[in-house]
């Protein structure tokens, strides 16, 4: 005997339901119209109710459940290997990954939480990316279970997890200050992210705390270097150098990129690091401790914080009635040869 077929839900069940119409439902789902909140929740009520997907979600997910994952880019390795961690842990768990590489295009990223959220994916991780998308991030919040990787919200009622940018930053200065270390310069992107926002915030903290003076021709914030991070520090230290300006005894940095970009900048002017000016980094990359001289950095557990992320987010899925949560994940100092300690 034939199985008996269940009707699938249509989006005019769903409208039934809620009491509206089926362009309103439409609008909700596609988030084309602006539609108010209680109208809003009560659609996605009567679409969790119902178990109703749109068509859209048919060929792509395929019985299996699937969470989306934003990021800014992925050639970085520290994205790379935090987004491997999530893709690891959601396999364990019998989800799959649709991962959205960012390159920090705010076009792109409503683009791709519209059709994530049609495709009816069952929560959303956004890792690392600038504060310029807290609206999209709240709406999506409102659809979906949504946690927030390397980065933070302060505004957002969602779960977080991040590293102690802040709390690790300033225990580097006082390092290097308690080896007689006193004049400090500080190289970034710019502060558009939370966590190159919180790492130079716990920079000039540290500073205050050792009683050292932060001299602002010392603090390079360069919007360039939020991408090709490398290749955009050696070239505008190629130009500070042949420029003879004055530079501090140690620079610190966002990154483990821009720290190796800074040396190899160094190295072609014949210059020397640690001896004419140390350098430190952030992140703890593979080649942090085979570059020349090997890197002092920042370590941060990339797998521990994408697999936090994902388990963070399994959390909210179950339990999608329980308080934001702040996960923070404790960084290392990495101490090698690229400043005297």
């Amino acid at each position: 005997m034939d199985k008996i077929r269940r009707k699938a839900v249509t989006m005019a069940d769903v409208a039934a339901a809620a009491g509206v119409s089926v362009t309103t439902v439409s609008h909700v789902i596609n988030q084309t119209a602006s539609i108010s909140g209680e109208t809003c929740d009560r659609v996605r009520q009567a679409i969790n109710r119902l178990g109703y997907r749109p068509p859209a979600s048919a060929d792509l997910n395929q019985g299996r459940r699937i969470i989306g994952v934003f990021a800014p880019e992925i050639s970085n390795e520290f994205y790379a290997r935090s987004l491997q961690a999530i893709i690891d842990e959601a396999e364990e768990h019998d989800y799959a990954v649709l991962l959205c590489s960012l390159q920090h295009r705010h076009r792109a990223e409503v683009s791709y939480i519209r059709s994530l959220l049609q495709c009816g994916v069952r929560g959303l991780i956004f890792f690392g990316g600038a504060d310029d998308d807290e609206r999209q991030i709240l709406s999506a919040a409102r659809r979906a279970p949504v946690v927030l990787g390397d980065r933070r919200l302060p505004n957002a009622p969602v779960d977080t997890v991040g590293v102690d940018n802040s709390g690790v930053m300033r225990r580097m200065v006082t390092r290097l200050a308690r080896a007689g270390y006193t004049r400090l310069g500080y190289v970034a992107e710019d502060l558009i992210m939370s966590n190159t926002r919180d790492r130079y915030l716990g920079f000039c903290q540290g500073m205050e705390e050792n009683g050292l003076s932060l001299e602002k021709k010392w603090v390079f914030l360069r919007p360039e270097l939020r991408l090709r991070k490398a290749e955009e520090a050696h070239r505008f230290f190629l130009e500070l150098l042949d420029s003879g300006a004055a530079l501090p005894q140690v620079l610190l940095t966002s990154s483990d990129l821009i720290a190796m970009g800074i040396i190899a900048a160094f190295r072609a002017r014949g210059r020397k690091v640690p001896q004419e000016m140390g350098v430190v980094g952030f992140d703890n990359i593979s080649l942090a401790a085979y570059c020349d001289p090997p890197l002092t950095t920042v370590a941060q557990d990339m797998e521990q914080l994408g697999k936090t992320c994902f388990q963070v987010l399994l959390g909210r899925m179950e339990d999608a009635a329980r308080s934001p949560r702040e996960t923070v994940i404790r960084a290392k100092i990495v101490v090698r040869e690229s400043v005297r300690l």
